[in-house]
């Protein structure tokens, strides 16, 4: 166990002199084994992109796609979801399970269809071609 302990707190740096891989004891002076030259007073950083960078990434990544800003085509997902939700609920009768899913892939895939053929920046001023539309898209996905 006290090996283990040992081993843990040992790190690999390269020196700032000669850029030699070094095995370094963090409770003991740290010299560089090739040049010999004091290592300590030096700041070491990991190779490679920050946590913090990523995560910025990442959160812009998701704030991009949540509101289709990479996808302007793309209806708000608030409307598409109540739109397949009036779509599969629309005559509020019970279905068995399989009926309703069946239910629910047409109506996601007129949906789809409504969204090629109706692209959201042309939707308020193409509003009266909106049930035609729809229509037709269901009767496609049958």
């Amino acid at each position: 166990m006290t090996k283990e302990i040992e081993s843990s707190t040992l790190l690999i740096v390269n020196c700032p002199a000669c850029s030699a891989g070094n095995e370094l004891d963090q409770h003991h002076r740290i010299d560089c084994g090739k040049c010999e030259k004091p290592i300590t007073g030096h700041t070491y950083a990991v190779k490679g992109v920050s946590a913090m960078f990523a995560f910025a990434v990442g959160v812009a990544g998701y704030g991009l796609v949540d509101r289709n800003l990479l996808n302007t085509e793309r209806y708000p997902m608030e409307l598409e979801y109540a739109m397949v939700n009036a779509c599969a609920n629309g005559d509020l009768s019970a279905l068995p399970r399989q009926m309703y899913e069946s239910k629910q892939e047409v109506c996601l895939c007129a949906i789809e269809k409504v969204e090629e053929a109706l692209p959201y920046s042309e939707l308020e001023e193409r509003e009266s071609e909106f049930r035609g539309v729809l229509q037709s898209s269901v009767s496609e996905c049958l």
